[in-house]
């Protein structure tokens, strides 16, 4: 499930957690696309990678289950 951007905008305005989740999650993608210009990474920046891209998938389930959980209030702003 993919979360609009009005979504991620309604769920960081009443959602603390939210907010705090999708701030980390911009960070590892700011973080994988720095990686990514690059061009040649060392084995230590490769294993980053993986761990980030890990972490930012973790980070993702648990911004869906919050919406989940303001899927009455979320239904409203469709």
């Amino acid at each position: 499930m993919q979360l609009s951007r009005q979504v991620r905008e309604f769920l960081a305005r009443t959602d603390e957690e939210f907010r705090r989740l999708y701030e980390k999650h911009q960070e590892y993608e700011q973080e994988l696309d720095a990686l990514a210009k690059k061009g040649f990474l060392s084995p230590e920046e490769e294993l980053r990678v993986a761990e980030v891209k890990k972490k930012k998938l973790s980070i993702k389930d648990q911004m869906l289950v919050i919406a989940k959980k303001h899927e009455k209030d979320l239904k409203e702003i469709h």
